[in-house]
Formats: structure tokens, sequence, C-alpha cells
């Protein structure tokens, strides 16, 4: 879960900084599991859009990075620190506004170290997948916007964004 603040230029360039959290979750491998713990995420992003007519294309370019810890999932492990990077995200959205609604696809390429500290041990790695293909669509009514963002291929991801324009 993000918070996010941004401006937006009538040039239609965007600035944004995102304040977040890792609410928990699960990691497996080799024969191992982890209960990923509560943490944050920060980050920052500028996009443009281009439009013409109902058509629109944009483009974006991100970094963030998020801190938790993991515990394995046996009685008395200890807690360990996990941290991931997103060093370059970059992005392309293209729709149709029709009305109130705009449908996109989407393509994004990413790439960004993960540390981890596991059995006292500092431990490297990288994504599985350094893009992710999809689709969404946002709805506007007045001053607030719904979005709707699903990533099927490769770094698989759905999400939900509320925007209030003041």
């Amino acid at each position: 879960m993000t918070a996010s603040i941004g401006v937006a230029r009538p040039s239609r360039l965007s600035v944004r900084a995102s304040l977040g959290a890792v609410l928990g979750g699960s990691l497996d491998g080799e024969g191992r599991a982890y209960d990923i713990g509560p943490g944050f995420v920060v980050g920052a992003s500028i996009a443009k859009q281009w439009v013409r007519g109902d058509w629109f294309l944009a483009g974006s370019f991100s970094v963030a990075a998020s801190r938790t810890t993991t515990t394995e999932s046996v009685p008395g492990a200890p807690r360990e620190t996990l941290v991931a990077v997103d060093v370059a995200r970059a992005g392309i959205t293209a729709g149709r506004t029709f009305g109130p609604v705009s449908p996109y696809v989407l393509a994004r390429a990413f790439g960004g170290p993960v540390f981890w500290e596991l059995d006292a041990m500092d431990v490297g790695g990288t994504d599985v997948h350094h893009y992710q293909l999809g689709a969404g669509a946002s709805v506007t009514t007045g001053s607030l916007s719904v979005l709707l963002d699903v990533s099927a291929l490769g770094e698989q991801a759905a999400s939900i964004g509320f925007a209030l324009r003041l």
C-alpha cells in the first residue's frame, strides 16, 4: 500500500513521490519457506503523456526501494533484513479515451538488486523477470480517478489506485 503526491504540468509532464508500507507476504525457495514482515517502500517518478485526439501514449521512469524483514517458518528462527531496489524502471502505456473510461496496454522494464541477510550471510540477487506486460483502465468522474492495472506476463502484479485532483 502506497500514497503518492505529485504535480502535473500543463505540458503533461508529471513528477511524483511515493511512500508506502509492505504489509507482509511469503517467500519460498530451495525447500525453505519465509514469512515477510512489515516494512516500507519509497519511490520517485517522472512521466510524460502525449495526446492525439482520443488516443494517448505515456512514458515513465522511476526509482524505488523497499526494506522489510523475513523469518523462516520454523520455531525460533531469527529475523533477517531484506532490501530490494529498483534502480531503473521504465514504462510505456498506450490507449484510447471513451468518455470517462480510458483502457490501455502497458509494457515496463526494470532492474535492481535484492539484498538479503540469510543465515548470517549477505545474499545478493535480482528479480526473476525484468519486465511486465499487461493492461489496465482508468475511470474519471469530476476530480476523482480510479485506476486498475494488471500485469499478466513477466512480473505478475495487480493494483488499484485512486487519484484526487486538487
